[in-house]
């Protein structure tokens, strides 16, 4: 339940060792390195693999993905990697010609993306055409000739008549043949006298007309259609025919997402031996290693490595030492809240285990519904029994799982199990009254019915964890032998803030009277120490006191803030049971609307039956799955904010960097 004990290793091999060195690091995933100035006398090797080769394949990957099946809803959410092991690794890589297959897959493509061009031309020529389909003359007949002339073009609807009526009026002689007409648009042949044709020109123009171009060959309109749907026909077949032989080298893409994992550890390797100092014929790396895994790690290195210095050290007060958590089994899967926010510095302690019963607890109150906790829970326990993942995914879904159990356990204090669920059906059914009275002898608190204190204890428990941040706070302090702050800190806050709660209860009629003399005392003493002590580190009396008498202002601001942020589990813990409630009214309401507008229903009494049943099942699923879903997202995102804002600031220290092994690291794949 503490941040891990990190130390330094130094290591000093023979420059014949250095890449099975590196690589026996890299499987290790003990050691993050730590940069050294360079003063070799070789220069580091290049990449087994150049950056573009590496693009090239991920963008095969990236193309090829496109044939295979998507990814199930279970899958995708979960993230999960293929596995392949070190046998399996070892043939790929012996069989399979990445080059070869990058090669064939490149010119499929490049032809596939010719053919691809052909037909979007082919398709706009055929865009071009259509209008035109009924024009009867070949294309080379349109043409100028010494007194006549011809052209197509495009006339606007509403101009048209218009058109015509000016044409008229400027006596302009010329034949015009409606070829189609559409909603918009009039398509036009115009045989013209060539001394006209300057005023005809000037008077479409007018009127914004589009002249068309159509090219110049011996074959009609419709000639050309043809020859256009018989050339789009075998391209299409050629596309499905390169389409299929693509699809058979999707076949591969498990191989290639393997050589590509492979050849970027290789690489990663490589640019390692940037952390190195190298001389002659030894090279020098420095790095950090958990405490728990130094006596392995030496080892491990003193068994495969005759010829090999270490050096472990405690690292230096003023090193920036990387940060890896470490909490009991219980406690892991809520680091990935704390990671979220960002991590402790190295000194400091890790806020994981504190804040864990608090999430637990408020995610369940939250939901607050039994049914929906029972979901949550088979469905995390469903992606952790069927999939295997990382560390990482496995500790995400098992905080779920425990979520889960916290939403049951707190539907079931408030009684509710999908909304009003029980209730429904023990007034329908008197099968269903034993089960009803049962989940009532269990309800401690029903929030519909006693919502005020519901928000009582929401607020309560934003008390507890201001206090308790406060603790948490003086905890850290004794760590690092900060006992002064303890004292002028935590001491006169927690003592002020005893004080105010108990005039705020007095107050709400909670505490008899009696006693507020006491609660006055310590309201008194804690803001007159905070005054002397909040601006300590501030220079002259008037600094001093004017910080003092600010930071008393914003403890005392920032308490009643604080304790009425936690007023949100009270809103999302009722705001569940009313969807949940109102989709079962809809959904029973939805089953006897529906029929009533089918009367022939009325004869046949099972189909009304079946149909109803149908829509209240229907209703009910699809109301509670969207309800679910909304619910978990509030429930996540406000005790997080909880965690962050009102308990964190208290005592959390950022700026730690977290701990980075160089390792093994895979994009596609997991090498087992």
């Amino acid at each position: 339940m503490a941040i891990e004990k990190i130390k330094q290793i130094e290591i000093i091999a023979l420059e014949k060792d250095k890449n099975s060195l590196l690589t026996f690091l890299q499987k290790q995933g003990k050691i993050q390195f730590i940069k050294v100035e360079q003063d070799s006398v070789a220069s580091p090797t290049e990449q087994i693999v150049s950056e573009a080769s590496l693009l090239a394949i991920e963008d095969a990957i990236s193309f090829l993905s496109t044939f295979r099946e998507k990814a199930g809803f279970v899958e995708s959410i979960a993230n999960l990697k293929p596995v392949i092991y070190e046998q399996q690794l070892n043939e790929v890589l012996s069989h399979f010609s990445w080059q070869d297959f990058l090669k064939k897959l490149s010119g499929l493509r490049s032809e596939f993306k010719e053919l691809t061009q052909q037909k979007e031309k082919l398709e706009q020529k055929r865009q071009l055409f259509s209008p035109w389909r009924k024009l009867q003359i070949p294309l080379e007949q349109i043409r100028q000739t010494r007194n006549c002339g011809i052209f197509l073009g495009v006339l606007s609807i509403r101009d048209y008549a218009i058109f015509l009526e000016e044409a008229a009026k400027s006596e302009i002689d010329f034949f015009q043949e409606l070829i189609q007409e559409d909603r918009a648009s009039i398509y036009l042949a115009i045989i013209y006298h060539q001394e006209d044709f300057e005023k005809l020109e000037a008077l479409l123009k007018n009127y914004r007309f589009n002249f068309v171009t159509l090219g110049f060959d011996k074959n009609t309109v419709k000639e050309n259609l043809l020859e256009i749907d018989t050339e789009v026909l075998i391209l299409d077949d050629q596309i499905i025919d390169l389409k299929q032989r693509m699809a058979e080298l999707s076949k591969e893409i498990f191989k290639l997402k393997a050589v590509y994992d492979y050849l970027n550890n290789l690489n990663n390797i490589n640019a390692a031996e940037k952390n190195l100092s190298r001389q002659q014929f030894t090279f020098f790396l420095s790095g950090w290693v958990k405490n728990s895994e130094v006596k392995e790690l030496e080892n491990e290195l003193f068994s495969r490595f005759g010829e090999i210095a270490l050096f472990i050290s405690e690292p230096r007060v003023d090193q920036e030492v990387p940060v890896a958590l470490k909490n009991i089994k219980l406690f892991q899967p809520f680091e990935f809240i704390t990671q979220i926010y960002g991590m402790p510095q190295y000194r400091e302690i890790d806020p994981t285990p504190f804040l864990a019963p608090f999430f637990f607890l408020y995610f369940g109150f939250c939901v607050s519904d039994a049914g929906y906790g029972l979901m949550l829970f088979f469905f995390s326990w469903f992606v952790l029994k069927k999939f295997r993942m990382g560390p990482q995914g496995t500790r995400f879904w098992r905080m779920f799982l425990f979520c889960g159990i916290s939403t049951i356990l707190v539907g079931i204090a408030t009684g509710s199990w999908f909304g009003n669920l029980f209730d429904l059906l023990g007034e329908n059914n008197p099968a269903f009254l034993p089960l009803k009275k049962f989940k009532d002898t269990l309800v401690i608190l029903d929030p519909l019915k006693e919502p005020t204190k519901l928000l009582g204890i929401a607020l309560s428990f934003g008390i507890i964890q201001v206090w308790f941040g406060n603790i948490v706070a003086a905890i850290g302090n004794l760590k690092n032998k900060r006992y002064v702050d303890i004292f002028l800190d935590q001491v006169p806050m927690l003592v002020f803030l005893f004080g105010l709660t108990g005039v705020g209860m007095i107050f709400l009629k909670l505490l008899p009277p009696a006693g507020i003399n006491q609660f006055k005392y310590s309201v008194l003493l804690g803001a007159i120490i905070l005054i002397a002590t909040q601006g300590r580190q501030e220079k002259g009396i008037g600094g001093k006191l004017f910080y003092g008498i600010y930071n008393l202002y914003n403890a005392f601001s920032g308490y009643l803030s604080d304790i009425l942020s936690y007023s949100r589990l009270w809103a999302l813990g009722l705001v569940t049971g009313v969807m949940a409630t109102t989709i079962n009214l809809i959904a029973v309401q939805f089953s006897q609307i529906v029929p009533t507008v089918m009367p022939f229903l009325d004869r046949v009494i099972f189909l009304k039956v079946l149909i109803s049943g149908l829509v209240l099942i229907s209703v009910f699923i699809f109301g509670h799955l969207i309800s679910f879903m909304m619910n978990l997202l509030g429930a996540f995102v406000h005790p997080v904010r909880l965690q962050f804002v009102e308990f964190f600031s208290k005592f959390f220290k950022s700026g730690g960097s977290r701990f980075r092994p160089f390792k093994v690291e895979t994009k596609y794949i997991n090498i087992s």
